[in-house]
């Protein structure tokens, strides 16, 4: 990975993961906010990446993580059967309803920046409802994979055996012939004994991976 793209990643994670810590120290009690440790004691989301990170600047980075994905509100496609492939993929083409569903941010960290450029535009904070929802909707290849990494279809079952997991991607805008969703990180705050062992396994062939006080698993 060139260490531009390695900046650019690392930035956007932190920004990520520091409105995630946010979140759940306004709601300590929400299921999945805080992992903890073998102890049943939880801590304050780790942020990504080398060094302390600092709050988003206003309009910079995401606004704020939904909540985690509780057991009752789990998806009726994480239990569901995997689609049959389909070439080509019918794509739902209605892009202004696709982007309503997601959490986009500026990845250049400028607060007036516009959301696409040059026909991509990057989100974060997808969890296993909204991913199985983009899904259903059409507006997500359940086979689609960005290069290495797993198949979303694959991803939406990471997230649903971990929901305190949320996943990173970049849309294409209607106006391109590649117009898709395509996820390339996965990440959590926390990380616990159960998810670090899931995640080595899960992301095996990664770009690049942390496991230590959190999870970051992105894939070039």
């Amino acid at each position: 990975m060139s260490p531009a793209i390695t900046l650019r990643h690392d930035l956007r994670v932190r920004r990520s993961l520091v409105s995630l810590a946010a979140v759940c120290s306004m709601l300590p009690a929400l299921s999945g906010c805080a992992i903890g440790d073998a102890t049943g004691s939880g801590r304050p989301a780790a942020a990504a990446g080398s060094g302390p990170a600092s709050a988003p600047a206003a309009g910079s980075g995401p606004a704020s993580a939904p909540a985690a994905t509780s057991a009752a509100a789990r998806p009726a496609l994480c239990d569901g059967r995997k689609p049959a492939p389909r070439d080509p993929f019918p794509f739902n083409r209605d892009a202004t309803r696709r982007d309503g569903m997601l959490h986009f941010y500026d990845a250049g960290g400028d607060p007036g920046g516009e959301r696409y450029v040059g026909g991509t535009a990057f989100f974060d904070s997808l969890d296993s409802a909204t991913l199985a929802a983009l899904i259903e909707a059409r507006f997500i290849d359940p086979y689609d994979r960005q290069n290495a990494a797993p198949a979303a279809w694959e991803i939406l079952g990471f997230l649903c055996r971990h929901p305190q997991v949320r996943a990173m991607g970049y849309v294409t805008s209607i106006e391109r012939p590649d117009y898709r969703t395509s996820l390339e990180t996965v990440y959590a705050g926390e990380i616990d004994a159960e998810l670090r062992a899931d995640a080595l396994k899960f992301c095996v062939d990664a770009e690049g991976l942390a496991t230590d006080d959190h999870l970051e698993c992105f894939w070039d």
